[in-house]
């Protein structure tokens, strides 16, 4: 879980390195919480639950990631990707 762990928040913080919107990645082992610099946290669950990412919105501006503990890291790869796609589309 450690390994998985640092690989999702290592993920998590290059998404934020290639988007001006999120403002902040923070977590602990597989619980991570990224947070955007406005309220868009709503049009990122849809979109990103469109794009097959269950994402629990737990303030205006911010998301939860909650994988399961057995989650590899080729499917913490499509979960960045898929969070990345709702992004797009909530901020266009």
């Amino acid at each position: 879980v450690r390994k998985v762990g640092r690989y999702l928040t290592d993920a998590l913080n290059a998404l934020k390195e290639r988007r001006d919107s999120i403002s902040e990645v923070r977590g602990i082992g597989l619980l991570h919480a990224v947070e955007f610099g406005t309220d868009i946290s709503a049009a990122v669950v849809s979109a990103s639950n469109e794009a097959g990412l269950l994402l629990n919105p737990v303030k205006p501006n911010a998301v939860r990631l909650m994988p399961p503990l057995t989650v590899s890291e080729e499917e913490i790869d499509k979960a960045v990707e898929r969070l990345d796609t709702g992004i797009v589309h909530s901020c266009s």
